[in-house]
């Protein structure tokens, strides 16, 4: 089971094959993090966090163009989420979760994250935002 800090994210999709996603918590608490990462938008770049937890029954829509990443706040956080169409991996981004010009801000320290995540892209390696 995951233990607190297990952190995944910053993930995204392109824009040629955009996902709506949809994320609760059905045991644990958990951080959830929105970044906009539409271009044209005045608040391309900036985030959004939500606590979902199995006490609140909270769920978060993510739509198409932004970015996801979640932190878990409790041992054996149990995270789930459902998507509007089964898409192409090759399409899946996602962007290091040390990016300064996101400036994610985690409430605890990162316990577990996957190599994936660790070694994501910054913005000025990415063509996605060149």
């Amino acid at each position: 089971m995951p233990e607190e800090g297990t952190f995944f994210g910053i993930h995204y999709r392109e824009e040629n094959d955009p996902m709506t996603k949809f994320v609760t918590v059905v045991k644990g608490i958990g951080l959830d993090y929105i970044v906009d990462l539409r271009k044209e938008s005045p608040t391309y770049l900036q985030w959004e966090s939500i606590e979902l937890s199995e006490d609140n029954a909270l769920a978060v829509l993510i739509p198409a163009g932004f970015g996801h990443a979640f932190i878990s706040l409790q041992n054996d956080t149990i995270q789930i989420y459902s998507v509007d169409r089964n898409g192409n991996d090759a399409h899946s981004k996602h962007i290091n979760y040390k990016e300064s010009k996101i400036g994610l801000k985690l409430p605890i320290p990162i316990s577990e994250i996957s190599d994936y995540d660790l070694n994501a892209p910054f913005i000025s390696d990415s063509r996605d935002f060149l």
